[in-house]
């Protein structure tokens, strides 16, 4: 008996002591604490910057605690993703979501959670933007650039959107020299494969120069032109030649009369009489001197595509030779291009010379102009030299040398109409006869109008380079016309 009533009281005992300790517990006061939120987003994601979450339990902050993002298209909670991962930036936390659809309403809220559960904080807005196309140029361009030209070439041209090739409207090609004021010259390559630099009519580039170019491609539809980033190109110096015709020297009274009867110059393959970088001259030296240098030189302007020079014969030495020779200094490397080199000896006596040729006569003879050498006369070879130089205003330059070994030099002016010719020699005789003219490519015969059987074949060739002094018509007192 004793013993059951122990174990009754124990039983008790221990019963009032758990109460005990049940009354004693007190709920903790637990607080889940969420800041502020701000929300990035572009067309496919979205960055949510927050402050970080925390829980006090009694005042103090619970460590450990566990930090998401969750978040779903409005309308449609149940199909709710979440985010664990973040990046801390001292008391903030990023989240980065992606793969979101363009112009598409999101709900979004913080969960923290700890050892008493978990709270989400308010829901905030997650709106992505409309959908901007990509739009970007492509295209492969080889640049050629010599020295006043350059060749543009484009391949694969395309206008993407996307990544999605469009259908061009245009394409337009900007160059301009590099410099403080750039001047940019447009050049259309709408369906182009590559253009000459510069157009036909536009102004040809500077030689050894840095040029900038830019494209500029329009498609068709809504989308806007786009121009590329500015490239450089840079060209050479030309490529100069050159052709001068051989000069004809004569000394005619107290001058050295000089003339190159036809010069021209070539830059990269274009003929430029007009270029700034071009200027004439006539070359002369004794012979004698060295082959690349000479010692003089006399600046000429450039007159019906050939050039002159009259030089006083008191400024060379008598019975000395001298040389004489055209010549043109062309391009930005200033390059001398010479004709062939003539060959004169002064004399020592005064002998008497032509006079000075006429400045021009009145007559079309332009038709017939040039250098011509009588190769028949009255139908057989003949056996004396005649040769005539006829300008294209009515000037004709006699060269005949029929009983002596020394050429005589006869002018005269001339009037031409209905294909025939009759002339005046410069002392005012008129020609022995006038004469019907007929041209066939190179070949030119003159009949003399009243005795058919007096002709003369006459064929192109250079005129011959009056090596000693020329006596006048009055003193020969015989001019073959």
């Amino acid at each position: 008996m004793k013993r059951y009533l122990y174990l009754l009281l124990a039983t008790v005992v221990a019963f009032t002591s758990c109460e005990k300790i049940f009354q004693t517990e007190t709920t903790p006061d637990v607080v889940w604490c969420f800041s502020s939120v701000e929300v990035e987003t572009t067309e496919n994601s979205a960055t949510v910057n927050a402050v970080k979450p925390y829980i006090t339990i009694d005042g103090v902050k619970e460590e450990g605690v566990d930090i998401y993002l969750k978040f779903w298209e409005d309308g449609n909670e149940e199909g709710h993703i979440i985010i664990n991962e973040f990046e801390e930036m001292g008391d903030h936390i990023i989240f980065t979501i992606n793969d979101l659809a363009p112009a598409t309403h999101y709900l979004g809220g913080i969960v923290v959670s700890g050892e008493y559960g978990g709270e989400i904080s308010s829901i905030f807005p997650i709106t992505t933007k409309e959908h901007t196309p990509k739009c970007e140029i492509a295209y492969t361009v080889d640049v050629d650039a010599k020295g006043i030209m350059a060749t543009i070439t484009l391949s694969n041209v395309s206008y993407l959107v996307d990544g999605e090739a469009q259908e061009i409207e245009s394409v337009k090609l900007e160059y301009a020299r590099k410099r403080s004021d750039l001047e940019w010259i447009e050049v259309d390559m709408t369906g182009k494969e590559s253009v000459r630099l510069p157009e036909e009519g536009g102004a040809y580039l500077d030689e050894s120069s840095t040029y900038l170019y830019r494209i500029t491609i329009t498609p068709n539809g809504n989308y806007e032109p786009i121009t590329s980033t500015e490239s450089e190109f840079k060209t050479e110096y030309a490529e100069v030649t050159a052709e001068l015709s051989k000069p004809n020297v004569a000394i005619i009274g107290d001058n050295i009369e000089v003339v190159v009867e036809s010069v021209k110059v070539w830059f990269d393959g274009v003929e430029r009489p007009d270029y700034y970088a071009l200027e004439y001259f006539v070359y002369y030296r004794e012979t004698g001197g060295e082959t690349a240098y000479w010692e003089n030189k006399a600046e000429v302007e450039l007159t019906n595509g050939g050039i002159s020079l009259s030089l006083a014969i008191s400024s060379f030495d008598k019975g000395k030779e001298y040389e004489f020779a055209g010549a043109v200094e062309a391009g930005a490397e200033h390059k001398v291009r010479l004709s062939e080199i003539v060959t004169v000896t002064i004399p020592n006596s005064d002998e008497p010379t032509p006079p000075t040729p006429p400045v021009s006569g009145e007559a079309d003879t332009s038709t017939i102009a040039g250098s011509w050498h009588l190769t028949e006369w009255r139908g057989e070879m003949p056996s004396f030299d005649v040769y005539l130089s006829i300008s294209e205003d009515g000037v004709v330059t006699l060269y005949q040398r029929l009983e002596s070994r020394e050429w005589e030099l006869f002018y005269s002016v001339v009037s031409y109409e209905n294909n025939t010719i009759s002339g005046e020699y410069s002392d005012g005789v008129a020609w022995g006869a006038s004469y019907s003219v007929a041209l066939e490519g190179d070949t030119m015969t003159w009949t003399d109008t009243v005795d058919p059987t007096d002709t003369s074949v006459y064929t192109r060739a250079e005129l011959p380079i009056i090596t000693a002094t020329t006596t006048t018509r009055a003193e020969s007192g015989v001019g073959f016309l």
